[in-house]
């Protein structure tokens, strides 16, 4: 999963994500992507000829890396074309997280059953780790 911010672009400047995601993704394994996320996804072109959607900013990059751009029509939009799952902001995430998990062979049901994700990104622990 490929979250988005600020972090995507300067780690689509990495050498090794883009390594590693080009190899995820050529494995057929779910890929998902949110909001600035799909700059990664621009870095390394496995959004060639997938159709997806992100934060309207992302667009022109998207569409010069060969993805066929989907207008969001709210910044809650979805777009799923085969293992790549594309949301266009944070608006999305409950259906953008339904989507990675029934991708993932997993299911939620019942009534009032919800997905907590929490996420924290240090620069240290990044650094570290380089």
């Amino acid at each position: 999963m490929l979250l988005g911010g600020r972090a995507p672009e300067y780690l689509a400047h990495d050498h090794l994500v883009v390594a590693l995601v080009i190899k995820f993704f050529s494995s057929g394994k779910a890929l998902a992507s949110i909001c600035h996320g799909q700059l990664i996804l621009v870095a390394t072109g496995v959004a060639k000829d997938h159709k997806c959607t992100a934060f309207p900013h992302v667009k022109p990059a998207s569409v010069a890396s060969g993805a066929h751009w989907v207008e969001p029509d709210t910044m809650a939009a979805i777009v799923v074309d085969g293992n790549l799952i594309t949301a266009a902001t944070y608006e999305g995430h409950s259906e953008f997280i339904q989507h990675f998990v029934k991708a993932l062979a997993g299911n939620i049901n019942g009534s009032n059953k919800k997905i907590l994700s929490l996420y924290r990104v240090c620069s240290n622990d990044f650094q570290a780790h380089n």
